[in-house]
């Protein structure tokens, strides 16, 4: 991606953490977006956990953290009000390691295919909703569905994007027993 021939939009965001290589991470206000800084860019500008910034923004370039990290700072300056001492956060209902499992189960079998962050974003009611929402629901969900494949009650599809990946780039489950991989036909 080009990075000069994208339109930039300002936000206001607060640097949430510092890496050790000195990139820095920080959330939008208002939309709790995810906001990637890079290291140059946090250096000039100065980034400081817990301090609010006027943001440049782009979408992210790296498409492989679009999940988590949806937006790219390129250029921020502190606001007039630099350090931020509290925040009202929107209450998130409270969910249970059992609800979640529960919820998990229900959803599979009602039908469709599914990842496991998108169960969580189902069970939240948030079409943005993050770990960090309720992490103890997004971990029971994933174990479910783990569980369930064990016992043969789902099926696990999985992609890797490249053959020296150790990981999968992302999985699908489901509990629909008519469901086959496709070709894809590039038209």
């Amino acid at each position: 991606m080009n990075m000069q021939s994208t339109t930039t939009t300002s936000r206001a965001a607060i640097v949430t953490n510092t890496t050790q290589t000195g990139s820095s991470f920080g959330i939008v206000l208002g939309s709790g977006e995810s906001i990637f800084i890079p290291v140059a860019v946090a250096a000039a500008g100065g980034a400081k956990i817990g301090s609010l910034y006027t943001m440049e923004t782009i979408p992210n370039p790296n498409e492989l953290s679009h999940d988590k990290t949806p937006l790219m700072c390129v250029h921020m300056a502190p606001t007039e009000t630099q350090v931020v001492s509290h925040i009202e956060k929107p209450a998130k209902p409270v969910i249970s390691a059992d609800e979640a499992r529960t919820f998990t189960v229900q959803t599979l079998k009602d039908g469709g295919v599914w990842t496991a962050p998108d169960i969580f974003r189902e069970l939240m009611n948030d079409p943005n909703a993050r770990r960090e929402c309720n992490a103890q629901a997004y971990t029971a969900i994933g174990h479910e569905v783990r569980r369930m494949h064990s016992v043969d009650e789902v099926s696990r599809i999985v992609l890797y994007r490249n053959g020296t990946q150790t990981r999968a780039s992302i999985e699908w489950w489901t509990c629909a027993t008519n469901v086959e991989p496709c070709e894809m036909v590039d038209e």
